[in-house]
């Protein structure tokens, strides 16, 4: 064996002890022309079932003078009582009767009248006798009344797209459109009145 191949072995060698080329020792020590078995792949293979739709939120007028940072927190902070409602009131399996999660972020005025629009508000009127409710559009535009430089007041103009899917296997699409208005309360933003209407599209 000559210097240079025994300096390429023992170089080979020091490599496979750490682990950097254990992947190609093993391979070059099959005993046969025949490939090694695959490594694993480290990556998981895709998910067949789609992310859940996520709420697009944008700001549109501003009353008032309201500096960027809160800005940002107001439609965040805002679309997340909305997000509240959107999935507590339309989301989830099926079928299903059990709304009473969807007004988490209403005021006690506004989740009074809610209930009694319980049809409107929810999918309550159809919950026992469908399959499935994909929610296939969520939107949510906010506009604001600032004050000293803070949100005093905000309107959210929502457009909810839902693909319902009957027991029988029919599909129908409905859309869900209006505002709601919210006001801060004990810190957080919260839903006082609405004006919401819901068709078949």
């Amino acid at each position: 064996m000559t210097e240079h191949r025994r300096r390429r072995r023992a170089r080979l060698a020091a490599l496979a002890a750490t682990g950097l080329l254990a992947g190609s020792v093993l391979a070059g020590c099959s005993g046969d022309d025949e490939p090694g078995p695959a490594p694993a792949s480290s990556s998981a293979a895709p998910s067949e079932e789609a992310a859940p739709l996520t709420t697009k939120a944008s700001l549109g007028t501003v009353t008032g003078k309201l500096p960027p940072a809160a800005r940002r927190s107001l439609r965040t902070d805002v679309g997340a009582a909305v997000d509240a409602w959107i999935d507590g009131a339309y989301g989830g399996d099926y079928p299903r009767t059990d709304f009473d999660g969807a007004f988490t972020t209403f005021t006690a005025g506004a989740r009074q009248r809610a209930e009694a629009d319980r049809r409107l508000m929810t999918n309550s009127g159809v919950g026992d006798s469908v399959d499935a409710v994909e929610l296939t559009a969520r939107r949510v535009r906010v506009d604001a009344l600032a004050r000293g430089g803070r949100a005093a007041a905000a309107t959210a103009h929502v457009h909810v797209g839902l693909r319902v899917t009957g027991t029988d296997g029919e599909v129908r699409r409905d859309r869900v459109v209006g505002s709601l208005f919210l006001t801060r309360e004990r810190g957080g933003w919260k839903v006082f009145g609405y004006d919401v209407k819901r068709g078949r599209v």
